[in-house]
């Protein structure tokens, strides 16, 4: 008897609402920010969703994360639709399954922590080590997976440059032994030539730690290299989805083709991403 296939993430029929108001308090307008956004994630697969500004991506991470609670629609983790749980089980369920890494490196970070203290408070809310002997241990073990090491765990924030930065945000969310990883724009904020050893880095880290990635960004050229599958957002609405392949040779939608037009032609810096 074949064994049923289940993805890692299921996103059904997500909708969030926003209520704003205007001058008068009897004027209420509602903004759909995301309208039945539907899509998954399989085990050890890479997702890329894309879209311009204001699409509905970062929405969409936020609910995912527990950071949001949905309008309506629901949102199922390895088996478990928590979207109904108590902010506290959410809290402690979810939160060290589904990690974030952000777009801004400098800002992810507490200015005030060393490099230690922000990997042992992750893993010490996520109940993550028995000693602290052990999260050290740990801490200088995931900073040399990244490419650092323990010379890094006693400084703090400021004195890293922005890639480096950006390997401590991926130790940190590592480090309490995730199941998804999502990636918020993480690597716009870098140079080219950074960026291609970030996206390299998260390759390996994937394949060894048997991650699943949901890969949120505007720039295709990113998708292309890193996604398995890619699901377009236009104002809240998927209108396209499937494997890079499929999408990026025959785009469905209007949307889809601009974007696509929009990437620009290769350079000899890009090639670094294929290395």
């Amino acid at each position: 008897m074949a064994t049923q296939h289940r993805p890692i993430l299921q996103v059904n029929n997500l909708c969030k609402d926003y209520v704003t108001r205007g001058f008068s308090h009897n004027a209420a307008n509602i903004f759909h920010a995301l309208k039945n956004v539907s899509f998954e994630v399989d085990h050890r697969q890479t997702y890329a969703l894309v879209g311009e500004s204001g699409s509905g991506k970062s929405t969409t991470a936020k609910i995912i994360s527990a950071l949001e609670k949905p309008t309506s629609g629901t949102v199922v983790f390895d088996g478990d639709n928590y979207t109904d749980d108590s902010p506290r089980q959410l809290r402690r369920d979810i939160r060290g399954n589904i990690q974030m890494v952000f777009q801004d490196p400098f800002s992810s970070l507490n200015p005030r922590k060393s490099i230690a203290g922000a990997l042992l408070e992750a893993m010490e809310i996520q109940n993550v080590g028995n000693t602290k002997r052990e999260r050290l241990d740990a801490a200088e073990s995931m900073l040399e997976r990244v490419g650092l090491g323990s010379w890094a765990l006693n400084r703090y924030p400021y004195q890293f440059s922005g890639g480096q930065l950006q390997r401590i945000n991926i130790a940190r969310a590592l480090v309490v032994e995730p199941k998804l990883l999502i990636l918020d724009e993480s690597v716009s904020a870098l140079d080219v030539s950074v960026q291609a050893q970030v996206l390299n880095l998260l390759q390996d880290l994937k394949e060894e730690f048997a991650l699943s990635y949901l890969f949120i960004t505007h720039d295709l050229s990113v998708v292309r290299f890193i996604a398995d599958r890619v699901g377009v957002l236009r104002k809240g609405t998927l209108v396209e989805e499937g494997t890079v392949g499929e999408v990026f040779a025959n785009p469905r939608t209007d949307y889809t083709r601009n974007l696509l037009d929009s990437i620009p032609l290769p350079d000899p810096s890009r090639h670094q991403l294929a290395g």
